[in-house]
Order: C-alpha cells, then structure tokens, then sequence
C-alpha cells in the first residue's frame, strides 16, 4: 500500500502517482474520483470527535502553534491544555487516555498520534482556506482601490496591511509554498499505519533533510509505476535523532518512501 506523505489533503500534492492513497486520520471524508483515502480501521478517537476538533481548530487558527506544542508533550493536569474553546474536546480526549489500562500504553500512544495527526489535517485546511480568500482579494483588490481613490502605490499598501492582518496566524509558506510538520507526520504514520505501508513524497523540506543527513538513497523498480529513487530508513534515523526515543518505541519501525520529485545535483 502506498500512502502519500506528509499532505493529507489532494490539493497540497504536487506530483500524484497512480494507486497512492491519502490518509484518513479519522474524520471520514469522502472519496473522490482522483484520489482515493485509506483511514485504518478501529481508531481510538471517533469520527465525530474528529470533525469537531478540526471545525474548532480551524475557526480558532490562531491556536494552532500552541496546541501542536501542547500535544507533542505528556498529557499535562494543565486544565486549559488545549485552550479554553476547546476544553470539552481535552476532555473527551483525556477520557480515552486516562480510560487506558496501564498495560495498553500503546493505545494511548494510538490516540495521541491520531490527534497530532487531525491537527495537521486542521493547519492544512486553514492554509487552503486562506489561499482561497487571498485568491479572492488579489482578484478584486483593483477595482476595490480605485473606487476609494487610491492610485496604485497606496492600493499596494492598503492591500499589503489587509494579508499581512490575515495571515499573521497562518501555516507557516515559504513563497507560494506551505512547509508542512512532515516531523509529525511521520511520527504518527509510523504508530497508524500498517507494515505493509510504503511512502510516496514529493515534499522538498524532508527529502533535502534526507539528503543532508546523507542517507542512503537508491534506484528502486516496483514502488512507482516507473523505477524511483528510494530511501529505507528506521523512523527516528529519518526525523534526525541519533536513537530511539525511550518514551517512542514505535519510531525502530522502518519505512520505504519513494521519491516523487525531480532529482536535482
């Protein structure tokens, strides 16, 4: 099975491959026609669940640094963990943590990583929600200006204060292009996903810190529809620690991930 990293949604990848899947972190979206969504099957955190911290997320924006630095960390007695606004939902989720027997830390390791995972689903909604609405006024921000009066150097001004407002919360882009948490991704692929699950990217942040840390990559026929290059790695030797994690036992797990961007020197 392969599986794109790190996007989750269609509309952040740039190279598609045919049979790639995109994962599902449990908020039951529907298929379409393009490209098809494998969601695992017996998640901790309910759909419901789901779709209700990502409306809350993405109608809060602002929140989203803290609460992906929060749910990095231990579960924490902090009572406004994830923020007043989303109180009931840290409730429900520490339900199902405190709920775990002890022996079961897996499953709290599961719900954990699932959330991290919706969280990431959540920054990528508010990025293309705000690529929508900056679409929008570059459309019609001309027309706005010369109807005040304004020429075009104070049209450009007006409009340059009115993003920069906007997007002052914003996923972080570097030009045109949203960086992605492909760290946390990651992490919870390696908890969520099957072991027969390899990885198609075409995401250039990840595969220059692969290439930096001088992993081995080679030519691979059989992963793409067309030979690739590869690289096979453990998790945590791929996010840049020099061991396993005590705490994140599940980061030994080895992936495949297949190349989906042009080689460069």
């Amino acid at each position: 099975m392969l599986i794109y990293f790190p996007q989750l949604h269609e509309e952040l990848i740039t190279e598609k491959v045919e049979g790639a899947l995109l994962f599902d972190p449990g908020v039951d979206r529907a298929q379409t026609e393009d490209v098809l969504v494998f969601r695992p099957e017996n998640l901790p955190v309910e759909p419901d669940v789901c779709r209700r911290m990502i409306a809350d997320f993405v109608s809060y924006g602002e929140s989203l640094g803290k609460m992906f630095k929060m749910l990095s960390m231990p579960t924490s007695n902090q009572k406004d963990q994830f923020g007043e606004r989303t109180s009931a939902i840290e409730n429900e989720l520490n339900a199902l943590i405190r709920d775990t027997p002890a022996e079961k830390k897996s499953e709290t390791d599961r719900v954990q990583n699932q959330v991290v995972l919706a969280l990431v689903y959540a920054y990528e909604e508010k990025h293309l929600e705000l690529a929508e609405i900056e679409h929008k006024l570059n459309d019609k921000w001309s027309g706005f200006g010369t109807s005040l009066g304004l020429d075009d150097e104070d049209a450009a001004d007006q409009q340059a204060r009115a993003l920069g407002g906007l997007f002052s919360n914003a996923p972080v882009q570097a030009g045109s292009r949203v960086i992605l948490p492909w760290q946390k991704v990651l992490e919870g692929f390696a908890v969520l996903l099957p072991e027969n699950s390899a990885l198609v990217t075409s995401d250039i942040d990840a595969v220059s810190f692969w290439r930096d840390l001088e992993l081995d990559f080679y030519e691979k026929e059989g992963v793409l529809p067309e030979k690739a290059t590869v690289v096979r790695d453990k998790a945590w030797k791929l996010l840049g620690l020099s061991s396993v994690p005590e705490e994140k036992p599940w980061l030994d797990r080895e992936f495949l991930i297949a190349l989906a961007v042009p080689e460069t020197e």
